[in-house]
C-alpha cells in the first residue's frame, strides 16, 4: 500500500462524526416522509432539511478546527512518538522508527543533551523530504492534508452506485433505495468539494499568516 492510499484511507482522521451521523440520518428521515407521505404543508419538511444542511456545514466547520488544533501539538516537534503516530506508515513500521529514534535520542543524552533537546534532535534528523513526504499534513504551514475525504467521498459514491444496482433487482424497495444512493451521493460529492475547500482556506490561512509574520 502506498504513502497516498494509506493517506486516503485513513478513515479514523475524521472529526466529530457522531455530527455527521446525525445530519444523514435526518436527512434520510426527512427524505422519506417527503416521499412516502407527501404532506401538504411542506414548512416542518423545509425546517428538517435546512437543519440537516445545517448540522453538516457546522460538522466541516468543526471537522477542519479540529486538526488545526490537532496540529499544535505536533509543531513542537519534541515528542517522538506523537511525531511518529502522524506519519502514514504502518503499525509495524511506525513501532521499528520510534524504537530507532528513542535509541538515536538516548544516545544523544548520553552526550549531555536534556531528555527534550535530544528527542527533538533526533526527529529533525529524519524531517527529510522523503519523511516529510509521508506526513499526513501539508505544506506551507503544517495544516492537515485531509486526503481521507477522498477515501470517504469514494466510499460514499461506491455505496450509491452498489444501491444503483440493487434497485434493479428489488423493485419493492425502490423508495428506500432511491433514498440511500441520492443521500450517498450528494454526502459522497460533498466530501470531494470540502476537500477543495479545506486546500482554499488552507491557502487563505497561509497568505494572512504570511503577510502578518514576513
Amino acid at each position: 500500500m502506498t504513502n497516498l492510499t494509506r493517506k486516503i484511507f485513513s478513515m479514523g482522521e475524521l472529526r466529530y462524526a457522531w455530527l455527521l451521523l446525525i445530519s444523514s440520518l435526518l436527512c434520510i428521515a426527512t427524505f422519506y416522509v417527503d416521499e412516502q407521505f407527501d404532506p401538504g404543508d411542506q414548512f416542518w419538511l423545509s425546517i428538517a432539511y435546512f437543519t440537516s444542511f445545517a448540522l453538516a456545514a457546522f460538522w466541516a466547520g468543526m471537522n477542519y478546527v479540529g486538526h488545526i488544533r490537532m496540529n499544535n501539538i505536533y509543531r513542537k516537534q519534541n515528542d517522538i512518538r506523537a511525531y511518529v503516530d502522524q506519519l502514514a506508515l504502518s503499525g509495524e513500521d511506525k513501532l521499528e522508527l520510534q524504537n530507532y529514534l528513542e535509541d538515536f535520542s538516548s544516545d544523544l543524552e548520553l552526550h549531555g543533551k536534556t531528555k527534550e533537546e535530544a528527542a527533538k534532535e533526533a526527529i529533525n534528523q529524519f524531517r527529510a523530504k522523503e519523511f516529510l513526504s509521508m506526513s499526513k499534513y501539508t505544506s506551507p504551514f503544517e495544516s492537515h492534508g485531509h486526503h481521507y475525504l477522498l477515501g470517504y467521498g469514494f466510499l460514499a459514491i461506491a455505496a450509491a452506485l452498489f444501491f444503483v444496482l440493487i434497485d434493479h433487482v428489488l423493485v419493492s424497495l425502490s423508495l428506500i433505495m432511491l433514498i440511500m444512493k441520492t443521500v450517498l451521493a450528494v454526502y459522497g460529492t460533498c466530501f470531494i468539494a470540502l476537500l477543495i475547500l479545506y486546500k482554499i482556506l488552507d491557502r487563505f490561512i497561509y497568505r494572512k499568516l504570511r503577510d502578518y509574520f514576513f
